[in-house]
């Protein structure tokens, strides 16, 4: 199983891929800071969720949060229902969501 890298951030409208991409690269190499309200949110929602039952990782040791962003780690066999988890709350709290992977932006 391969794991994937979803990022979702806060923006004031949906971003293109290309836009998406910048802001990945530059959320890898920025330090690690206070959440974002609605980043926030997300992740306390998230957290509520479990990612994938049958397995022993949980959300604390997948999720890589900065100030105004989180990467998620998708490492369970369940991929696809994670990733469509992922997407649905970023959707929900007005967050960008992007997978660097297939280089596609869900807004």
């Amino acid at each position: 199983m391969v794991a994937v890298d979803v990022v979702v951030w806060r923006a004031p409208g949906p971003a293109s891929s290309a836009e998406a991409a910048a802001r990945y690269a530059e959320l890898r190499a920025s330090p690690l800071g206070a959440f974002e309200p609605s980043v926030a949110a997300f992740v306390r929602e998230l957290r509520q969720t479990s990612p994938d039952p049958s397995s022993p990782v949980s959300w604390e040791q997948a999720l890589t949060v900065g100030t105004d962003a989180v990467i998620v780690h998708v490492v369970w066999p369940q991929r696809q229902r994670v990733l469509d988890l992922v997407a649905l709350l970023a959707e929900r709290h007005g967050l960008v969501c992007y997978e660097p992977a297939r280089q596609v932006a869900m807004s």
